[in-house]
């Protein structure tokens, strides 16, 4: 096949070797997903062991907090506020749009790999490809996903904006 750039023909590939691209622009996103940790909280209504501390003023609080929270499989944060600061959130909801980038690039080149007739689409029966053209099979599904990922990547980037942000607490 023909490489493109800038929509021109450029030099030889190979299907494989595109799609190889693409697998493994993937599998690193998912690598640095998997290497998140959930943090977790158990330090009082602000983050300073106050109703804690004066119940049992005897007990060391920040341990027991420290092993509570890890006895759960989840990394402990030690410095909180009323709530765990969602900058973990943050970080999957970044990484989680960055994934979806490269989905919406897959999804772009695999509709024109289609225009250019590499692939070609099953007809399946009962399904009209066009009103006026019933015979044409249309890359609705690649462009669905464009349009979708485009959206979850605008809410993944206003999450990972707006719950790292709080008024004091």
């Amino acid at each position: 096949m023909m490489c493109r750039t800038h929509g021109q023909s450029a030099t030889p590939s190979t299907m494989g070797k595109e799609l190889a691209n693409f697998a493994y622009r993937l599998r690193r996103q998912v690598e640095k997903i998997e290497k998140i940790v959930i943090l977790g909280k158990f330090n009082g209504a602000t983050g300073n062991l106050n109703a804690h501390k004066t119940a049992f003023p005897d007990l060391d609080w920040i341990n027991i907090s420290q092993e509570f929270v890890e006895g759960m499989d989840i990394g402990w944060n030690p410095y909180t506020t009323q709530i765990e600061c969602h900058d973990v959130v943050a970080e999957l909801s970044l990484a989680f749009s960055l994934t979806n980038s490269i989905l919406i690039d897959f999804s772009r080149d695999m509709w024109m790999y289609i225009s250019l007739g590499y692939f070609k689409q099953k007809n399946v029966a009962g399904e009209i490809g066009s009103s006026t053209m019933p015979h044409k099979i249309n890359p609705i599904d690649f462009e669905n996903a464009e349009g979708n990922l485009g959206m979850s990547i605008s809410l993944f980037t206003h999450f990972a904006q707006k719950l790292t942000i709080s008024r004091f607490q």
